[in-house]
């Protein structure tokens, strides 16, 4: 069974929903979750912002960074108190190829990762975050909505 679980989490709802279930699953099974979230590369346009205020970008990098630190330290304290143990981990870097490393890095049994129920755009043609990790994952993946 799977007793190393990886949990693809940001600030979603889907996210906090694949927690969720990650955590029912480890107290099931006695397993450990490992947390891993991405702070994406800053878009284009910030290079604008750097040369006019360049303490700008790394302001907001930092901030985003704290934001996520709380959302782990809340995540663990959940952990806790079901008596699973959490280890997390703060990727830079762009989305997908971030958690892909993290997953080789890591090497869980199983990746929990948030279904949109409704995608719409783009991505309902060339597939979201979810259906690229669920191609490329080097474990079995579990989605939940």
């Amino acid at each position: 069974m799977f007793k190393k679980i990886a949990v693809a989490f940001d600030e979603s709802p889907e996210a906090e929903h694949a927690f969720r279930s990650a955590l029912d699953l480890a107290k099931l099974v006695a397993g450990e979750l490992y947390l891993i979230t991405v702070i994406e590369n800053p878009p284009a346009y910030m290079s604008y912002v750097s040369a006019v205020a360049p303490d700008v970008p790394p302001l907001i990098k930092s901030q985003k960074r704290a934001f996520y630190e709380d959302l782990h330290s809340k995540a663990r304290a959940a952990a806790e108190r079901a008596g699973i143990s959490l280890h997390s981990e703060l990727i830079e870097g762009n989305e997908i190829d971030a958690l892909l490393q993290g997953i080789d890095r890591l090497l869980p049994e199983l990746l929990v990762v948030g279904l949109r129920r409704d995608p719409g755009g783009v991505s309902r043609y060339l597939g979201g975050t979810a259906h690229q990790l669920a191609l490329h994952a080097k474990c079995d993946v579990l989605g939940v909505r």
